[in-house]
């Protein structure tokens, strides 16, 4: 996702070769249109699927799980 990307590359520090901390739009404060905007492209990758739920295991996938679940029209 072109925005995505262009937002870490702008915003995105590298701590070390392991960790990329976008935490200024993706978790500690979140990008509400963002997320939305990642929902909506995963709701396009799946689209063809029979997708009956979303599923997140970590607190920082909630609003993308939901964002996802909104776009495919089923619950998170």
């Amino acid at each position: 996702m072109k925005m995505l990307e262009e937002r870490i590359r702008r915003e995105g520090l590298i701590l070390s070769d392991k960790v990329l901390k976008v935490d200024s739009f993706l978790n500690h404060q979140v990008d509400t249109q963002l997320a939305l905007d990642i929902g909506r492209e995963f709701g396009r990758l799946f689209a063809d699927r029979r997708i009956t739920k979303v599923l997140t295991i970590e607190a920082s996938g909630i609003q993308f799980a939901m964002a996802t679940g909104i776009a495919l029209g089923v619950p998170f």
